[in-house]
This record gives C-alpha cells, sequence and structure tokens, in this order.
C-alpha cells in the first residue's frame, strides 16, 4: 500500500481470482457472526490476511528475472531445510514409535525447525513439487535441481507423513502426464525402487497405505462422521471456527477422537463444519477458477517456455496440497497456507497480461 501511495501506481495494481476470495472472505464472515462461540471464533479471522500474500507476490514480482530468483531462493531456503531433518535423523533416529512418555508412545519424526511434522512435510511437498516442475520441463537446462529433488525427497520419507507422500506423487504424475505421457510408465519402476531401498520402517509407513485397518485411518473416519453430523445441524453458514471444541460432547463420540482431537483432519470437512456450504463452495470455486484461469494463459503463452515452467511447477504445488488436504487440514497450518499462496500468485507474475501486451505492441488500440 505504501508502494502504491509513493508511486502513483494504484491504478496498476491487479487482483485475480479477487472475486472467489471476497465471497470465501465473506462466508468466513458470516461464519463467524453466526457462530455458536463468537468469542473462540473471530480471532480466527487473522487468517485471512494471509492471502494478501497471494496479491503482494504478483504486484511486487514485475519480471521473469525475479520470478525465478525467488523461486531459485525457495528451493535452496527448503533445500537448506532438509539438512535440519537429516540432522534429526542421524543425532535420535527416525521411527513411528521409538519412546514412550508417560506410557504414551512418542514418535521420532523429521520435523525441521517447525513445531509438528505435519507441517514441516507440508512446505517440504510444496517444495519438491515445485522443484519438479521446473526440472520436467526444462531437464537439460537445470540438471543441478536433481540434487535439491533428492535432498526434499528424502527428506519428506523420514517425515513419515503419509498425506504428504500421496500429494507429491499425485503432483508428480501430474507434471509426467502433462509433459510426456509415455514416461508415466517409469514411474512404478522409480517408486518400487523408493520402496526397496527405504528402511523397513519406512516400507511398513508404505504398506500402511492400502491398510484399511490402519489406526490413523480409522481415526479419520471417525472424525469425518462426527463432522458430518455437526455438518447436517450447520448446513449453510457453519457453526464458526473452533465450534468443535464447543459443541463435541453435543454429538455422540464412541471412540473419543473427536473430544480428543476437536479436529476433522480433512480440509473439506473441516470448512463444511465450520463456515457450511457457502464456505465449502467459494473455497472450492477458489481453485476452480484458478485452474482455470491457469489454462487460459497456458493457452496464450504457448511460446513462452519459462512462464509455462512456472505454471505447472506451481499447478502441481496446488494439486499435492489438495490432495493432501483430503487427508489433513493442511489449510488451516499457517506456515503452510502462507507459502501456498506465494507459489499460487507465481504464474501470474512477471508477464503482463495477453491483453495489456496486444496494447503495448498496437498502441493504437
Amino acid at each position: 500500500m505504501a508502494k502504491c501511495y509513493l508511486t502513483r501506481s494504484c491504478g496498476e495494481q491487479v487482483f485475480p481470482l479477487k472475486v472467489p476470495f471476497l465471497l470465501f472472505v465473506l462466508a468466513c464472515l458470516v461464519a463467524v457472526v453466526g457462530a455458536v462461540d463468537f468469542l473462540g471464533s473471530y480471532k480466527s479471522l487473522k487468517r485471512l490476511l494471509e492471502i494478501l500474500i497471494f496479491f503482494w507476490a504478483v504486484n511486487c514480482i514485475k519480471n521473469e528475472d525475479m520470478r525465478e530468483r525467488l523461486s531459485l531462493l525457495l528451493i535452496i531456503a527448503a533445500t537448506l531445510s532438509t539438512l535440519t531433518g537429516f540432522y534429526a535423523a542421524w543425532e535420535n533416529g527416525i521411527t513411528l514409535a521409538s519412546r514412550y512418555e508417560n506410557g504414551v508412545p512418542v514418535s521420532n519424526r523429521a520435523e525441521g525447525t517447525m513445531s509438528v511434522y505435519m507441517t514441516y512435510a507440508g512446505i517440504l511437498m510444496l517444495a519438491f513439487l515445485v522443484v519438479t516442475g521446473k526440472l520436467v520441463f526444462a531437464p537439460k537446462e537445470k540438471k543441478w535441481l536433481y540434487v535439491p529433488i533428492i535432498l526434499l525427497g528424502f527428506c519428506i520419507l523420514l517425515t513419515f507423513t503419509r498425506q504428504a507422500w500421496l500429494g507429491v506423487v499425485v503432483g508428480v504424475i501430474f507434471l509426467i502426464w502433462s509433459r510426456k505421457k509415455s514416461l508415466l510408465w517409469f514411474l512404478p519402476v522409480v517408486l518400487g525402487i523408493i520402496f526397496l531401498a527405504s528402511p523397513v520402517n519406512i516400507k511398513q509407513r508404505i504398506n500402511s497405505l492400502i491398510d484399511f485397518k490402519d489406526n490413523n485411518l480409522v481415526i479419520r473416519m471417525a472424525l469425518w462422521q462426527g463432522g458430518w453430523l455437526i455438518f447436517k445441524d450447520y448446513p449453510i453458514i457453519g457453526c464458526g471456527f473452533k465450534c468443535v471444541d464447543v459443541i463435541n460432547q453435543d454429538y455422540p463420540d464412541p471412540t473419543g477422537y473427536i473430544k480428543k482431537l476437536r479436529g476433522m483432519h480433512s480440509n473439506f470437512i473441516q470448512l463444511a463444519v465450520d463456515t457450511g456450504l457457502f464456505g465449502l463452495v467459494s473455497w472450492i470455486s477458489i481453485w476452480v477458477v484458478y485452474f482455470m484461469t491457469l489454462y487460459q494463459r497456458l493457452n496464450s503463452m504457448q511460446g513462452n517456455l519459462a512462464y509455462r515452467r512456472d505454471a505447472m511447477a506451481s499447478a502441481a504445488a496446488c494439486i499435492g496440497f489438495l490432495v493432501a488436504g483430503f487427508f489433513e487440514t493442511n489449510f488451516y497450518d499457517s506456515e503452510v497456507s502462507m507459502l501456498l499462496y506465494f507459489i499460487m500468485a507465481l504464474p501470474f507474475t512477471g508477464t503482463q497480461s495477453p491483453d495489456r501486451e496486444d496494447n503495448m505492441q498496437n498502441p493504437s488500440n
């Protein structure tokens, strides 16, 4: 805002996706006004300020060179952060339940400098898909990116965070499908090699992905069932943020997980509970408009290979985030969502819109 004022450039600012973002903000405000616990709910509105990161990046990253330098800074920072994960593995070992505290099993997982391994895994996942996108669409120019990919990929494994693994796999499939579909035949081979080369505890964790009796899946199913019951009572505007803390005792909870965790472990279920259909639909509309707009921009700038590389990397990271969000409320994780908004903005930076480019090339317009 200060820059706009000092440079008199307010009229030059652009706000892509402003309509779905505004609808989502409105839905959150309405949910808080009608919340079962207003005082406990309104504090969560501060997270809406994170959206400003998207518009800041769109309007402040003015050229492709700046976009490339900031992308590389993100990659380097994320790669260096893996050293903290590797150090933890060397110092304490990495297992799902290596020690007990007060009779409760405590996991040793790579978590970097984050407060919890899921946050660390979410950040590494986004960075990994950005790196992979750049490499897939420029394999000869960006050979050095193999180093970050190896370090980031290995560290993601050490987090034991399955939703991040799933997000990575789906994001990579999207990139390979977009670049050269025939290469998908090699993906099972690569995944098989990774599985065979992994330690036993990681193999067990991978195997649990298809175990429908897995304890964590059972917990999530219990939470989703409870969330559905709450949603049916507050279907339009939800019951407000953190409402489960207040009303969980009003619903059947035979497993006790709802009272203990008070979160739905899914972006979609959590938003349905907190903000109702208004919030959930408006949030989904952000992604619908995002991918539609991205598709249109890619078609309008087919000759710009640098733009295509960055746009596909951004799209892959968003897809990975959404896939992981089926099993985790990563949208409510500030560190992850702030990085997501920055990565989302990359395809809208560094190049002018097609209309502006046409006007510059044809002054008579």
